[in-house]
């Protein structure tokens, strides 16, 4: 009899050494992260002492990386973006290899998009900022002259940084060329952060960087443990979805719109995401949302794309997965605009919606 007992003892001891403590879902936002934007964790823990943590982990990540990024202001004990421009024609700046890790990122992809998508364009997009605050605070509407837009271009490439990452240091040549990391940073932050989290010990959670959505994990509590991801509907007065996207690995979402910081002028909406070929912003489509692993690279995508046909951008997404790169999109157009023959194409309202071949057993258009 006692040897029953202790057999069963024993069987209790090693099941309970394989049974997982029971997971309970945990939100929160953060306001005060950076990037000017929100920030959302939904987390699955064991406990809420535990999803604080992680969220305090969020926090400090977000607002490590906005100090870095920033190309608008200083900080104290840090060698910035602002820092690199302000130096430019003077002096090489050290900085953190963040920074330079970044900035290698984005080069790459601006040799892999033939110049369509370009962070030393900082001097074009800050005339098109001036343009842009000035009409968004009650000032004068206009646009930049093709002229002022041509004079600024001249003082944009990469012939005109100078990285050296054995001193850590970056050098911009031209005095009046500068770096803007918009089309990159918070993707990156949220990238960084993601696998911060998931270092520490975080499986299953989301993490919304302001519609930079990251994905972590599957989804304990749905039935097939995926997450559901909308696409918004392109429009700053409806927060609608057009249409879901499933998934239940680690994901990054990251969309790119012509109703995000727009103003208008004679009739005409004029954006921030300029085109380099043109100077102009860009004119393809409504909103493009990357889906990939890495949410930095989502963020670079989703712009590089915006800047081209749906032609070129499903073409340099052919060229990326020859490479080992894959991502997926998802298009959105006016339903009186001329959106791409294909199969993938939906239609919802007064969008039309094409998808990327990977997406066919993600996707569904929305109620």
């Amino acid at each position: 009899m006692k040897k029953i007992v202790l057999i069963f003892s024993l069987c209790l001891m090693l099941c309970g050494c394989h049974e997982k403590p029971a997971l309970s879902k945990h939100s929160g936002q953060i306001l005060d992260g950076g990037f000017d934007t929100f920030i959302q964790l939904i987390a699955y823990t064991q406990s809420e002492d535990e999803y604080e943590d992680y969220l305090a982990l969020t926090k400090e990540r977000f607002q490590y990386y906005n100090a870095l990024f920033d190309r608008y202001h200083n900080y104290e004990g840090i060698n910035n973006l602002k820092t690199i421009n302000d130096n430019a024609g003077k002096q090489a700046v050290a900085v953190d290899q963040e920074l330079i890790a970044l900035l290698k990122q984005t080069k790459q992809y601006t040799q892999l998009a033939n110049g369509r998508y370009d962070v030393s364009f900082g001097a074009v997009l800050e005339v098109w900022h001036r343009y842009r605050e000035e009409a968004t605070s009650g000032g004068k509407i206009a646009v930049p002259t093709m002229a002022e837009l041509e004079d600024a271009s001249l003082h944009t490439g990469w012939d005109l940084i100078e990285i050296d990452e054995q001193a850590g240091t970056v050098f911009i040549k031209d005095p009046f060329a500068s770096i803007d990391l918009g089309s990159a940073a918070k993707g990156y932050a949220a990238e960084k952060c993601a696998l911060a989290l998931q270092e520490a010990g975080l499986r299953h959670a989301i993490l919304n960087a302001g519609g930079n959505v990251r994905i972590i994990g599957d989804k304990p509590e749905s039935d097939n443990h995926s997450w559901s991801v909308g696409i918004q509907l392109p429009s700053n007065q409806e927060s609608a979805s057009l249409a879901t996207v499933y998934m239940d690995k680690d994901s990054s979402f990251v969309t790119s719109g012509d109703y995000q910081r727009a103003y208008e002028y004679e009739g005409i909406m004029y954006h921030h995401i300029i085109d380099p070929s043109t100077l102009m912003p860009a004119r393809h489509m409504r909103s493009l949302t990357i889906i990939c692993e890495d949410s930095g690279l989502a963020d670079i995508l989703s712009t590089t794309l915006f800047t081209m046909s749906y032609e070129e951008g499903n073409a340099l997404l052919t060229q990326l997965k020859e490479q080992g790169i894959a991502a997926e999109a998802v298009w959105v157009f006016d339903a009186n605009e001329t959106a791409p023959d294909i199969e993938s194409l939906y239609t919802k309202g007064s969008y039309l919606i094409a998808i990327s071949d990977g997406l066919r057993d993600h996707f569904e258009l929305s109620k």
